[in-house]
């Protein structure tokens, strides 16, 4: 059965003045003979059994994360993420986590559900519309939905650096208060505040939606930093990521309190105040990894680091889904000097060392992450100055972490000291949690099997009652039944392995 798909977010942003057609996805089901239509607007497009993807196929043919399809005006790719029972394109087995290009008229094959694909173009103007006018240029307050506009971060940060150098000393209290407009922005009420600066519920009066405004507070290094190109490179890169696993940056300016940064508001909790009530149950605490990781794959292919993971960063939306916060941008506009970027106990040896750091720098921090999810502890011993993970031949201890084997020794290495031993960046990190999960899916589903023989074996009919004793030995014999289906659709899921 076909689970109603729900559109895409955006994961890449055409170029300006692009029209990107939409995508459509045809799934068949061959054995019901049943079909649906489903159109994305935005790229990528993740399917899989969770329901969580954009795309959901409810089978246990499918993986929790079967594919991702990607597009754009000119092409679009197919990559299977290394499912279980693989994906056929055109009746060759594509190779997991190898990109395939796919277009109208290809077909892909899972098991008894086939994917067709086709552009589908804007809806035409109404009828007496005419020509549609130029559109307008755009303006400081568009605010369209999606990154924020190339160059804007560049502006702000220059515009920074050349004002004074002395920090502004006037109290925040004073500009920023709930009933407060900046803008086109009207604070509502403050939702938290930590070492960069305080954020506010606010609506945005010009589109009518609410946002969260988030005041950045300059640092005694912000007027050296705001002057290095590579910062400014570093911070336009990472306010164009878009990703359904990444908070959206809408907009950014300034105000007599200083710079600020406009972000889609999330509804939900982080992940640190969700492990302040005990440690997450595997499959939780796999699935919000996993997530994670999808964020540090599109982030690591775009050549950006995070470099602070850790739990306050991590937001646990209401609907399931899992988003990466302060990707760089607030580092670049706040209080801290750019090299000690990172919190004590997520960092990496090569932070710690003010070592060069890349992907691998993000891996360890999502390990660190993942490891306190299952267990309720760090890693390693941590001070403010000093990590366990600095001694000679330091090395976790997994041993007795409720995990499979698998994902224990995927710890040992992630959480290495040398960033040679861990998976090299988000891409490798994701392909190997995905695996992890497919193998701990297939044993829920054998374990599910064994469960339901021996419930048979054990005959709980109801026998109070001639009535109800018939009617149990009824329900015991359609159980006989489904578990007989269900075994004969083990013994085909596995042979397509």
């Amino acid at each position: 059965m076909v689970r109603e798909g729900v559109e895409g977010r955006s994961a890449t942003q055409a170029p300006q003045g692009d029209e990107v057609d939409l995508f459509v996805v045809r799934v068949e089901n061959t054995e019901t003979r049943s079909n649906a239509e489903y159109t994305f607007a935005r790229s990528p497009v993740r399917f899989g059994r969770n329901s969580r993807n954009d795309l959901s196929i409810a089978s246990p043919v499918v993986s929790a994360w079967h594919g991702l399809i990607e597009f754009d005006a000119i092409e679009a790719l197919y990559t299977d993420l290394g499912s279980t029972n693989g994906s056929i394109l055109n009746g060759s087995d594509l190779l997991p986590h190898q990109p395939a290009v796919i277009g109208p008229g290809d077909e892909v094959a899972i098991g008894p559900f086939r994917l067709t694909f086709a552009l589908r173009g804007p809806p035409p103007p109404p009828d007496g519309a005419g020509v549609p006018p130029e559109p307008a240029p755009p303006s400081e307050e568009a605010g369209e939905p999606g990154p924020v506009r190339p160059g804007r971060i560049t502006v702000l940060m220059q515009q920074l650096a050349h004002g004074p150098a002395e920090e502004p000393d006037h109290d925040w209290r004073d500009v920023l208060f709930p009933g407060a407009t900046i803008g086109r922005f009207e604070l509502v009420r403050e939702v938290g505040r930590g070492e960069f600066g305080i954020v506010f519920e606010a609506k945005d009066r010009q589109l009518g939606r609410l946002v969260a405004f988030k005041a950045v507070r300059p640092g005694r290094h912000s007027q050296v930093m705001y002057r290095q190109e590579r910062l400014q490179r570093e911070a336009e890169a990472v306010a164009q990521l878009a990703h359904p696993n990444i908070v959206s940056l809408y907009d950014a300016g300034t105000c007599k309190s200083g710079p600020y940064l406009i972000f889609e508001l999330l509804r939900g909790e982080t992940l640190q105040a969700r492990m302040r009530r005990g440690r997450l149950p595997f499959p939780e605490a796999l699935e919000v990894a996993i997530q994670v990781a999808f964020a540090l794959d599109h982030a690591h292919a775009a050549t950006l680091v995070h470099r602070d993971l850790k739990p306050a960063n991590v937001f646990l939306c209401t609907g399931g889904r899992v988003k990466v916060l302060d990707f760089g941008i607030s580092h670049v506009l706040g209080a801290r000097d750019a090299r000690a970027v990172g919190t004590p106990a997520y960092m990496a040896p090569e932070q710690w060392r003010d070592g060069p750091q890349d992907s691998r720098t993000d891996v360890y921090g999502a390990a660190a992450m993942l490891y306190e999810t299952l267990s309720g502890q760090l890693p390693y011993r941590v001070t403010a100055d000093w990590s366990g993970v600095l001694e000679p031949g330091a090395k976790p201890q997994v041993d007795a972490l409720d995990a499979p084997p698998a994902l224990r020794e995927l710890l040992v290495a992630a959480l290495a000291a040398e960033p040679d031993r861990r998976p090299a960046d988000g891409h490798a990190w994701l392909g190997a949690l995905l695996a992890i999960q497919r193998d701990f899916d297939n044993t829920q589903l054998v374990e599910l099997l064994l469960d339901k023989d021996e419930e048979l074996r054990h005959g709980r009919a109801v026998e109070s009652g001639g009535g109800r004793a018939r009617l149990g030995k009824r329900a015991a014999l359609a159980g006989v039944a489904a578990a007989l289906l269900a075994a004969l659709a083990l013994a085909a899921w596995l042979a397509l392995r």
